[in-house]
């Protein structure tokens, strides 16, 4: 969205965060844009990214502003993003599609085959399968 002012045509500089900090929010083409980013937490990474392929995005880092962007305006608006992610959750790769197992049927494990109902010796919990649930001892076998 192109303004109208005193000084010529000025473009919007937009974000999708706000925590990002500019003294303006129109420039020029050509001018300077300076842009704060201070809200850093020490266990996150964060990824800093304009919507333009024509804006070179400069990186700096000062105790007083925290991040510092600087670029010069093209001669249309600019958004500019930030994406985090905690560092010190884990990242749980996808498995491969050769790494996921397929069946025709799901099937029970040996020792969660339904039967008739038994009382484990052990401990005394009520189990169905071949094994306690409980203590894992195997299911005794019936004396006829």
């Amino acid at each position: 969205m192109a303004l109208s002012g005193c000084t010529g045509e000025k473009y919007a500089l937009n974000f999708n965060d706000a925590d990002f900090e500019s003294k303006r929010t129109a420039y020029a083409a050509g001018e300077k844009v300076t842009v704060y980013y201070d809200l850093i937490a020490t266990d996150t990474d964060y990824w800093f990214y304009t919507d333009s392929e024509d804006v070179e995005l400069k990186r700096d880092f000062d105790n007083e502003h925290g991040y510092v962007f600087t670029f010069i305006m093209p001669a249309h608006d600019v958004t500019l993003y930030v994406e985090s992610r905690n560092s010190m959750e884990p990242e749980f790769p996808e498995p491969e599609p050769e790494e996921i197992q397929e069946t025709d049927s799901p099937s029970e494990p040996e020792d969660e085959i339904p039967g008739e109902p038994w009382f484990c010796p052990e401990c005394g919990l009520r189990n169905t399968g071949n094994k306690c649930k409980d203590c894992g001892l195997k299911r005794p076998v019936a004396e006829e």
